[in-house]
């Protein structure tokens, strides 16, 4: 399972980790475990993509994730993501994801990209 997730109630926070090669099945099952539950409703996320190799991973795909995503009504419009990335091609991605979510037209959660774990978890448990 190459995005893994830990689920902190206390925190409401969804740590999600993306490790091996990413492929666009790796987002469709993510999306299905994660985002298309009521049960994560109103919780913040912290995506890490520092650890995928996204060599050969078609940004085109991210249209799909955020058009699916903007249709989505168990995503709470009023929480956060945040992405840890390294600079490159992980920071176009985010970018490119954010670009693609404009696109959509539709009110979704604030998505911001960080360098710093620390500094990301810190932006998710501000109001």
């Amino acid at each position: 399972m190459p995005i893994e997730n830990l689920i902190n109630d206390d925190e409401i926070i969804i740590y999600s980790t993306c490790v091996g090669v990413m492929t666009p099945e790796d987002f469709d099952d993510y999306i299905r475990r994660i985002w298309s539950t009521l049960e994560h409703f109103g919780y913040n996320e912290f995506f890490d993509v520092t650890q995928g190799d996204w060599s050969s991973f078609d940004f085109g795909y991210l249209l799909t994730v955020a058009e699916n995503a903007a249709k989505l009504f168990t995503i709470d419009p009023n929480s956060k993501l945040a992405w840890l990335v390294l600079e490159g091609k992980q920071k176009e991605l985010t970018d490119f994801y954010k670009a693609a979510k404009l696109m959509t037209n539709a009110t979704s959660r604030k998505l911001e990209a960080f360098y710093s774990k620390e500094e990301a978890i810190e932006w998710l448990r501000k109001s």
